[in-house]
């Protein structure tokens, strides 16, 4: 196996002269370790030491002088190492001495260290050759299995005669378009794309070799009793666990704020859904159920009003799915949750597709599912399916299923990995399961708290610099105006009951105190009904940045003037920087465990530049060249005058609360998503145009972006009086066709050369058995609004 030959040496000597004994010693160290291939690089303080293993920790070995004339010497190394550890609990970290100082060091700081090298004391190629042992050693163990199986294989140079056929890369070096594509990805992403007869790598599907060991680590570190890796991303796991754990005609109480992926599983599964509809604030975020509807007898009432419950197995519901934490970030209780779902569920799924590093962090205590109090009683069986790729370091389509299982809904490996097999595929990408392996190793003892530490503080920081920067102009100009943030205005210090701006807040207590995060029902920042999030105890995640533009408030009122969020996003979009989803007046930032301060930076950058061109009023030839190309209608328009026509018209529209009427919508439930997709297989849907929708029954999910969540279900009939649904549509049509390159994507809609939309239906006269000719020509339109997908 190839190894790390990286050391860092550190020189930490005041008074270096290269007539020093030390000075001279030491390079004579470096000259026999490179003489064994090693690289060596120096730092000359404890500082510059620190600054080098934060920007790359790519050491395998770290050497300390310690310099005896140095009073702090002690205290500083100790330093390093503290922040060694935070990267690497066993990289070897060797004192390099000119005395014996071992009886004058602090007990921490001895433990801590792997050997003590008095420099004169042997020959700088005799020391060189222990380091090196040290160096071999310490790589020998670094790699999780799964992730070193597939390096030393790729390493070991096999000929290979099974698929796939690009044979390590080799066919695409037979044509010039391949030869850009193995340029372009380079030789081991080939290398390590082996086909499934590979015996040292196990099979995945049945969970035999490294892949066994690497997710018994990861249930160990996320607390499951079974962890599965998956190569479909959380919509293949979504499926997966649906499709393992619901059985046909069993009814399924399902958060209405749910991936597409669990309509699918429940499709597959043939379960019979009852939905629990979540809030919605001013902005037309998404956030948690109400209490209310989570208690024991407002789904008993939800069922007792369902078609759907007459023909099932059993009246009482045998699974529920809760997303959490929402795509807008807040954050369940989950504990609470289960609790209170427990009274009516033996299964409870939690989609945590954008969440899993909640368990390295205090601040998400018992708030992510394998977190749950072990003290609840008679508890139900717990999933919780993660995107790996979302917010750790995982190549994408890395997923992971965890499981926890309980006496009450027993569940048996052998039968639930049946689901496991009949969406797994028999030629896994490797380095996909790899990229998980590593993900968990990264992850392990101290360094996966450090990492997302680390994220909650840069976002904490990009958020005070937000509200700063705004307090900073409105101090000059009241009548000014700059982007804001959704979070509080004001946090308490729990234990001292000191009060703070958000601003002024320490970031020690942001990060560590939930209930400066909390939704308090009597608070209007975050814009949610009193009544709707009593008793819900959700918080905010502070990774989750939700930049605010002028144009509305929490509450949902329109403003005189606005920005609207898509003006935004185009503007973002020219420059290279793509946000995570665009709502009608906000921006969701995603801050994980890869984001660094110099990309914060240059957002915070383009922020003031939109602000400067808008006051400046700019054409938007110049703020926003792409989009005067889409259409002459933009040629010559202004930024301000763009920004103040697409306001007025969604104002005018009423756009907010119109989704909020539609959000709210009871569509009546007339098959299952299992029976509406029976009936799309044999040939009985058609396409009607939008004004015909009412009184029909759906034949796929309606689902606007943003902000992602479906309007209807397969199977749901939209009531012929409506005005919630079809009024929103309607008012998206409109804004469409008034400003092209902004359209939103709404899938379940077909566009046709009119910019007219046209929706898909079940044709309920079953004595026809051939699909109806459809009476336009679809253009597809692309959604030039970030989908914000969860």
């Amino acid at each position: 196996m190839k190894i790390n030959r990286n050391i860092l040496l550190i020189a930490n000597c005041a008074d270096w002269a290269k007539e020093h004994p030390a000075f001279v010693a030491l390079e004579n160290l470096d000259k026999a370790l490179t003489g064994l291939g090693l690289d060596v690089h120096f730092a000359w303080s404890i500082e510059n030491a620190i600054t080098q293993m934060s920007e790359s920790p790519k050491y395998s070995a770290v050497g300390i002088y310690l310099d005896d004339g140095n009073i702090n010497m002690a205290q500083e190394a100790l330093r390093l190492v503290n922040r060694i550890r935070t990267i690497s609990e066993t990289l070897p970290v060797f004192a390099l001495t000119c005395k014996d100082l071992i009886a004058s060091l602090p007990v921490e700081l001895i433990r801590e260290v792997k050997e003590y090298i008095y420099l004169f004391s042997e020959t700088p190629e005799f020391t060189a050759k222990r380091l090196f042992t040290a160096i071999f050693q310490y790589n020998q163990q670094l790699l999780p299995p799964y992730f070193r199986q597939l390096k030393n294989f790729t390493e070991d140079g096999d000929y290979y005669w099974d698929c796939p056929g690009h044979m390590g890369g080799m066919a695409y070096l037979k044509h010039p378009v391949g030869v850009e594509f193995f340029d372009f990805f380079g030789e081991n992403m080939f290398r390590a794309d082996i086909g499934v007869a590979t015996s040292e790598m196990g099979d995945y599907l049945i969970h035999a070799g490294p892949v066994r060991q690497s997710e018994q680590n990861a249930a160990k570190l996320f607390g499951a009793d079974w962890t599965f890796f998956t190569v479909a991303g959380s919509s293949g796991s979504n499926r997966i666990v649906a499709q393992g754990a619901v059985g046909a005609n069993e009814i399924t109480v399902v958060d209405r704020n749910c991936h597409k992926s669990l309509n699918h599983g429940l499709t597959l599964s043939g379960a019979r859904p009852v939905y629990m509809k979540p809030t919605r604030n001013g902005y037309g975020l998404i956030g948690p159920i109400p209490a209310s509807r989570m208690s024991a007898e407002g789904i008993r009432k939800q069922i007792a009003e369902s078609p759907l419950a007459k023909g099932a197995v059993s009246p009482l519901p045998s699974y529920a799915v809760v997303t959490n934490c929402t795509y807008d970030g807040f954050c369940y209780n989950v504990t609470k949750v289960v609790d209170a779902l427990k009274e009516s569920v033996p299964r409870i799924h939690f989609d945590e597709a954008w969440y899993a590093y909640a368990k390295f962090h205090p601040l998400y205590r018992e708030r992510f599912a394998m977190g749950v109090s072990a003290q609840i009683k008679n508890m139900p069986t717990i999933f919780a399916v993660q995107s790996t790729h979302k917010m750790l370091p995982a190549l994408s389509m890395a997923s992971m299923i965890h499981v926890r299982r309980s006496e009450r809904a027993p569940l048996d490996f052998d039968d639930f990995n049946d689901a496991f097999m009949m969406h797994g595929t028999t030629s896994p990408y490797y380095p996909i399961l790899a990229s998980i392996d590593v993900a968990v190793a990264m992850m392990q003892g101290q360094s996966g708290a450090f990492l997302v530490q680390e994220s909650i503080e840069d976002a904490i920081a990009f958020r005070k610099a937000v509200v700063g920067i705004k307090r900073k102009i409105l101090e000059k100009n009241p009548r000014d105006w700059f982007f804001d943030v959704l979070q509080p205005d004001t946090v308490k210090d729990p234990k001292t009951g000191a009060q703070f701006s958000f601003q002024e807040a320490p970031i020690s207590l942001l990060s560590s105190e939930p209930s400066c995060w909390a939704l308090n029902p009597d608070e209007q920042w975050h814009g949610f009904a009193k009544e709707e999030i009593e008793n819900t105890d959700c918080m905010l995640d502070p990774v989750k940045v939700t930049l605010t533009c002028p144009g509305i408030t929490p509450d949902g009122t329109y403003q005189e003037n606005g920005i609207p969020g898509y003006i935004m996003t185009k503007f973002l979009d020219e420059r290279r920087t793509e946000i995570a989803r665009t709502g009608d007046y906000t921006l969701l930032i995603l801050f994980s465990v890869g984001t660094t301060k110099g990309k914060w930076g240059n957002l915070i950058e383009s922020l003031l530049e939109f602000k400067r061109l808008y006051d400046e009023d700019a054409p938007v030839s110049e703020a926003i060249a792409s989009l005067a190309e889409t259409s002459p209608q933009y040629a010559d328009m202004t930024l301000r005058e763009l920004c103040s026509s697409m306001h007025g018209t969604m104002r005018e529209l009423g756009l907010i609360d119109l989704l909020a009427e539609a959000a709210n919508t009871d569509p009546e439930p007339v098959y299952s998503p299992a029976e509406a997709y029976q009936k799309v297989v044999r040939y009985k849907t058609e396409h009607v145009r939008l004004k015909d929708y009412p009184s029909r029954i759906a034949a796929g999910m309606l689902v606007p972006y943003p902000p992602g969540i479906p309007l209807l279900m397969p199977g749901e009939r939209i009531a012929a009086d409506d005005k919630g649904i079809l009024g929103y549509l309607e008012a998206l049509q409109s804004f469409d066709k008034k400003f092209p390159g902004f359209e939103h994507e709404i899938q379940g809609v077909n566009v046709d050369g009119n910019g007219d939309f046209w929706v898909r239906v079940i044709c309920e006269d079953d004595t026809k058995t051939e699909r109806k000719k459809s009476h336009f020509k679809p253009r597809k339109v692309s959604g030039a609004i970030k989908k914000g997908r969860m």
